[in-house]
């Protein structure tokens, strides 16, 4: 009889269990993805300890004809002397998204200036500004949307000396 009582008790929670529901992917909940991403990514929070909050563990960029995951493209930004850079700022324009019930699709422009020192003289700053082409896809990964793939077309680069004060 204890056994009968003990599997009653035992169906019973099994059936009340509701398992929590997860944020539906919308285009708001993409778009916050996205410029979550980005935001990590900026020269502000370098290097960003949790950037693995806005990425997947098998992520990957396409950037300048070359695949990077994760780690690479840290080695590369660090070749590139991203940590003594000033600023970076990226604006999203022609947006499109397709959310589905797990997964979204990004589409975008992005347009982005970014300030560092000049290599060649350190005292000197150059503004590059750069216009890209951009299509992200974003996942489910540990309960929360995460980019799983970046692709970046360069389209436009133009580098000019920042005028000193």
């Amino acid at each position: 009889m204890k056994t009968i009582h003990s599997i009653i008790v035992l169906l019973l929670c099994l059936m009340a269990y509701q398992p929590k529901a997860q944020e539906a992917v919308t285009e708001a909940v993409a778009m916050a993805a996205l410029q979550g991403f980005f935001d990590a990514l900026s020269v502000e929070h370098h290097p960003n300890p949790r950037m693995n909050d806005w990425i997947t563990h098998d992520f990957l960029i396409f950037e300048m004809g070359t695949s990077f995951n994760w780690a690479r493209f840290q080695d590369f930004l660090d070749e590139a002397g991203y940590g003594a850079w000033t600023s970076t700022k990226w604006r999203f324009s022609e947006v499109r998204v397709s959310p589905t019930e797990y997964a979204a699709h990004i589409s975008y422009v992005n347009t982005g200036e970014f300030v560092y020192p000049d290599p060649d003289d350190p005292e000197q700053s150059l503004i590059e500004r750069n216009i890209w082409l951009e299509s992200a896809y974003l996942v489910r990964e540990e309960g929360r949307l995460k980019l799983k793939f970046l692709q970046s077309d360069n389209i436009s680069r133009e580098v000019e000396v920042l005028p000193q004060d």
